[in-house]
């Protein structure tokens, strides 16, 4: 059996990831072949122009669309967009800011998306709090790729001692891609991939439990 599951991303690490490690890992987990299809977010005005674009997410109707066309051609969709810098005008924002903790935020978008969206076909996740907690799952493995930054990364090990990766904030210089960026000069982009893929997603699902629920979903999928 074939299967295909339409991935709406917010830029264009996330797409790397889907296809380059995520992909790859859901397949071999199915029995039958399961294809993640990376459909990024498009922020530029000019969509049409062949040219490349930032992703990323500005509102709340942009991705809307794109989720709602993606659901017409008849497979799943699903979402891999950040906590980190949501727009505001989310399905259920107000009420699931007055959370106290960020996992119970995130649900309560989660299950305002799937309501606002209204179809079986849709699985909606959002990641604690950025793409870069995925990082966080075994930051040594940044030393394959970042050989002239070991102290840093060392230092930034003890920054985060104690803290498990979907708990490390949204703060505008604490949250995860500012800790990378503070101690190193890391880079969004595809060219991270090697160390996410060297890290893997067994790792991953270890370390951060709501992306290992979102995992496990995508598995039990039929296509």
């Amino acid at each position: 059996m074939n299967g295909l599951v339409y991935v709406v991303c917010e830029g264009q690490s996330e797409a790397s990831f889907v296809k380059h490690v995520l992909s790859p890992y859901v397949s071999e987990n199915t029995g039958y072949k399961l294809f993640l299809h990376p459909y990024t977010v498009i922020t530029s005005r000019n969509r049409g122009a062949g040219r490349v674009y930032r992703g990323g997410l500005s509102d709340y109707e942009k991705p809307k669309r794109d989720i709602m066309r993606c659901l017409k051609n008849g497979y799943p969709v699903t979402t891999m967009f950040d906590f980190f810098r949501l727009p505001n005008d989310f399905p259920r924002y107000g009420e699931a800011m007055k959370s106290v903790e960020s996992i119970e935020k995130v649900m309560v978008l989660e299950r305002g998306l799937k309501e606002d969206i209204n179809s079986r076909c849709f699985l909606p996740y959002i990641q604690l709090h950025e793409f870069e907690t995925l990082f966080f799952s075994d930051l040594d493995s940044l030393k394959n790729q970042y050989i002239d930054a070991v102290d840093e990364i060392e230092n930034l090990k003890s920054e985060v001692a104690g803290k498990k990766p979907e708990e490390i904030n949204n703060g505008e210089k604490t949250s995860p891609s500012k800790r990378l960026m503070n101690h190193f000069n890391y880079k969004k982009g595809s060219e991270v991939m090697m160390t996410l893929q060297y890290i893997g997603i067994d790792r991953m699902r270890e370390k951060c439990p709501h992306f290992s629920e979102w995992v496990e979903q995508l598995i039990q999928l039929n296509g």
